[in-house]
């Protein structure tokens, strides 16, 4: 196969993918503004939030470095209290529920993967499993900072 020719089939690929994580979204997205809703997201100030999107969106960084930096929020004693904010009758953390929902999204990107017809046996399979769990954890942290703000606005009004 020529270099065209992978070239092409390589941005072929990457349109199916982002097709299909962004099916996964329209699922995705009623589930996490849920989240965001149950855990009174719209009180805390969002500039906390978008530290953790700068760091996921950032060149190099990956699932398990955000989920690091997450574990890292809640640790910190001068870390603000959105880390540490629990959900109605629910004791765990909302860093905590955060670093798991990531984790799930994991399903999501095997469905992406499957649904290409990819064997996730393989190094080509394991390499699009990573990139769409990636893609799909940048999106919903994504639409979780744009979802707080609009709650926090709610909030004040």
């Amino acid at each position: 196969m020529s270099q065209t020719e992978q070239a092409l089939t390589n941005r072929q690929k990457n349109l199916l993918i982002d097709r299909k994580i962004n099916l996964q979204m329209e699922v995705l997205i009623p589930k996490m503004q849920k989240v965001a809703e149950s855990y009174k997201l719209g009180k805390y100030e969002h500039s906390q939030f978008r530290n953790v999107l700068n760091v996921a969106t950032e060149s190099g960084s990956g699932i398990e470095v955000t989920k690091n930096y997450i574990r890292y929020q809640l640790g910190r004693k001068e870390s603000g209290d959105i880390w540490r904010a629990v959900a109605n009758g629910d004791k765990k953390p909302f860093a905590v529920a955060l670093v798991e929902k990531i984790e799930a999204l994991n399903q999501n990107a095997e469905n992406v993967v499957k649904s290409m017809g990819e064997d996730m046996n393989t190094d080509s399979g394991k390499e699009s499993l990573q990139q769409a769990h990636l893609r799909l954890m940048r999106l919903y942290l994504g639409n979780l900072a744009r979802y707080q703000v609009f709650l926090a606005r709610e909030n004040k009004g």
